[in-house]
């Protein structure tokens, strides 16, 4: 996520990035355009950890994503800051790691004169291939989204299925901030009590931002439930050229299809979402609408992938990949898995 920022930190995918914030406690709230922040004010001072953050992976194909927004209060020069939750999507594995590396920040130049120098600091968790694709723009200021989740994991109630079991489900917000949001259950592939666990967990989801005289906010999460101890069909990658994903569709070499990519401000890449057949696919394009990608992005959405059998559909259920839609031409025939210019 490409944020500004006074401080970047990076380490393999993960990113933080220091906004000031614009309320600084005691002295600093009199300040004026023409009186220059003190040291403590500008961060000029902060001490953070010497060893770098870094993702929590339980194995080489944990693709999970986490975010955790945090304001930091420093009120001691010598004393870890205070943090207050903004937004939180974050594993708790992910969490600990956090609330670990900002207990060690300083600020030692702050002085009392400062007041509380508060800081907003955003934690990104990513270990996939995929490129994060820009937010598509929209005729109407998208509303702020600051979705926070319980700090502790969900724990999954106790089940006598052998199977991976899914649940998909959906939170309506329509409410004040401090409000649970109306969850329906939009698939399932699970028993009662864990569709019940779902939905008690999905009503324990805040939008603090929110005063209730904004519009309702819909969001959708998908909950995957795995025995102990299987061993589970898994993707070895998330990015794929358009002829290598399309060579593992279903009918690949009865394809008959024809797009000019360079009409449509070409190259560009595609978030691709299985999810059918027993829900529609999701494809996600970043940037500006571009509505000469329309017809091909509908058929994309269309094509689904040649599993070898029920449980490896089941397994794969939910999985995102990255799609490089090239510039040149698709030209595919019947018999031709794929020919392109």
């Amino acid at each position: 996520m490409k944020t500004q920022s006074r401080i970047k930190a990076k380490t393999g995918r993960l990113l933080a990035a220091f906004v000031i914030s614009a309320a600084l406690g005691g002295a600093a709230q009199a300040q004026t355009d023409s009186t220059p922040p003190s040291a403590a004010q500008s961060l000029s001072c902060l001490r953070l950890p010497s060893a770098a953050l870094s993702y929590p992976a339980k194995h080489r194909f944990d693709r999970s994503h986490g975010l955790m927004r945090l304001r930091l209060h420093f009120e001691k020069p010598d004393a870890a800051p205070r943090v207050e939750v903004l937004a939180n999507t974050a594993r708790e594995d992910m969490q600990d790691r956090v609330y670990r590396y900002v207990d060690d920040y300083r600020l030692p130049c702050l002085r009392p004169e400062d007041g509380t120098v508060s800081a907003v600091q955003e934690f990104n968790f990513s270990n996939s291939a995929m490129e994060e694709l820009p937010v598509p723009e929209t005729p109407q200021r998208r509303l702020p989204f600051c979705l926070v989740m319980p700090r502790e994991d969900m724990r999954a109630p106790m089940s006598l299925s052998q199977q991976v079991q899914h649940v998909v489900a959906s939170a309506l917000f329509s409410g004040t901030g401090d409000q649970p949001p109306e969850v329906k259950i939009l698939h399932s592939t699970g028993d009662r009590r864990i569709e019940e666990a779902v939905i008690e967990r999905v009503q324990s989801y805040r939008l603090p931002c929110r005063t209730g005289q904004q519009e309702p906010q819909v969001m959708r999460q998908q909950f995957t439930f795995v025995p102990a101890g299987h061993r589970r069909f898994v993707l070895k990658q998330d990015a794929f050229s358009l002829v290598d994903f399309l060579s593992m569709t279903q009918g690949a070499q009865q394809l008959k299809a024809f797009f000019d990519f360079d009409t449509m401000n070409c190259p560009f890449k595609v978030n691709y979402t299985m999810y059918s057949p027993a829900l529609p696919n999701e494809v996600a394009v970043g940037g500006k609408r571009d509505p000469n990608r329309i017809p091909f992005l509908r058929w994309l959405r269309e094509r689904q992938l040649a599993f070898s059998s029920e449980r490896q559909a089941n397994e794969l259920f939910g999985q995102k990949v990255q799609i490089q839609v090239p510039c040149g031409r698709l030209d595919l025939q019947p018999d031709t898995a794929a020919a392109g210019s």
